[in-house]
């Protein structure tokens, strides 16, 4: 069987890490494309040498709006002739605009594309033009399935949809032995949080909280791996917070169970998520784990109280009080660690993989050993 995966980029991310995974799962057994829009040099996932990367070197950044309309229909043109030229068995896409794109290219193609959602619908930003207006067309009349995350995404998706729709939750891969970080050196005892520096994540309402809890438990720190455009201003805000010798943000990192494992708690705060793969690799490390209940994805992944702790949405007394909590309670601390372990058992590879292939083998009715 062929497979082609098409995923705008393999930066930092909780869509492309899922990408990079399928395609290094698959390839011991099937032949896999990966094709993304960036250039290979700038994959931040390590790819399997098996699996055959492919770029459209498509962008674009820093042209005019009329240059614009021309490029983004000469990148339709290229994808068509890729997937001409590869004939996959079938095409998985991954994130809106890429899914729309792929689905105007395999126009007339019959081969069949599944694309995955990992986001909210409700609560991102809405996609910018022309690929708004096509893609309620794209979805309904081109896609073969569509993969949401969880069952309370569902909602958010017209009825007339809803017979494409399956629920597949986003893998975990977390190797057994973990190496010690070379990359960040923790202050202990110390919070920890992953995601990207922007609005989505609600790192401001993190930074407000643990205002509170450093009044109380000032020997603990903050740290925030990841990278994005509201790096200056959570800096600053720290700052003016009165906070910044306690907060780190050393960036993106390429082993973050690595650093994971030496933190003492980990702590989520998003505004919305999809189905959150930080917050799922920290309990798949073993981090007690404190999230907002935001929508969606945490109430899927913690039990309240049981394998962690769920905090009223945007709540951010609650917040810092569950965070004192745990911080105040090492034998709390240590049970969760260990309820949480359990999540590499329900979503692992093995068996989130499974349930690709039989979407392949059942809706897109292509047989896996073609």
């Amino acid at each position: 069987m062929k497979i082609l995966i098409y995923v705008s980029s393999l930066t930092a991310g909780g869509a492309e890490k899922v990408a990079s995974l399928m395609a290094n799962y698959w390839a011991e057994k099937y032949h896999v494309i990966l094709l993304t829009d960036t250039p290979i040099e700038e994959d931040f996932f390590a790819i399997d040498s098996r699996v055959e990367r492919q770029t459209t070197n498509f962008s674009t950044a820093g042209f005019s709006f009329i240059k614009k309309i021309f490029l983004n229909l000469s990148s339709l043109l290229q994808l068509r002739r890729i997937i001409q030229t590869n004939q996959p068995d079938v095409v998985i896409s991954h994130m809106d605009i890429s899914n729309v794109r792929i689905l105007l290219s395999s126009i007339g193609l019959k081969i069949p594309v599944v694309i995955e959602e990992h986001n909210n619908p409700a609560m991102v930003r809405k996609l910018p033009q022309p690929w708004r207006f096509f893609q309620s067309f794209a979805y309904h009349q081109l896609a073969t399935i569509i993969v949401l995350l969880t069952k309370d995404l569902v909602k958010h998706y017209p009825s007339t949809l809803q017979s494409k729709i399956r629920i597949i939750p986003n893998p975990l891969n977390i190797p057994t032995i973990i190496s010690d970080s070379d990359e960040v050196t923790l202050s202990k005892p110390t919070f920890i949080a992953i995601g990207s520096l922007t609005r989505q994540k609600g790192l401001d309402y993190l930074l407000e909280a643990f205002v509170l809890v450093s009044k109380v438990k000032p020997e603990w720190s903050l740290t925030i791996l990841g990278e994005g455009e509201l790096r200056r201003d959570l800096t600053d805000y720290a700052e003016q917070l009165g906070i910044a010798d306690k907060v780190y943000m050393p960036g993106r990192v390429k082993h973050p169970y690595s650093v994971l494992k030496d933190a003492d708690v980990y702590v989520m705060s998003s505004r919305f998520e999809g189905f959150p793969v930080a917050l799922c690799e920290a309990m798949g490390v073993g981090l007690p784990c404190i999230s907002f209940d935001c929508p969606t994805g945490p109430a899927d992944i913690i039990v309240n109280n049981q394998n962690g702790i769920l905090v009223e949405y945007l709540n951010i007394e609650c917040l810092a009080e569950k965070m004192i909590e745990l911080a105040n309670d090492p034998e709390l601390r240590k049970y969760f660690s260990s309820e949480a372990l359990k999540i590499n058992d329900t979503l692992s590879l093995p068996s989130i993989m499974s349930q690709w292939e039989t979407v392949i083998q059942t809706d897109c009715r292509v047989t896996t050993c073609s």
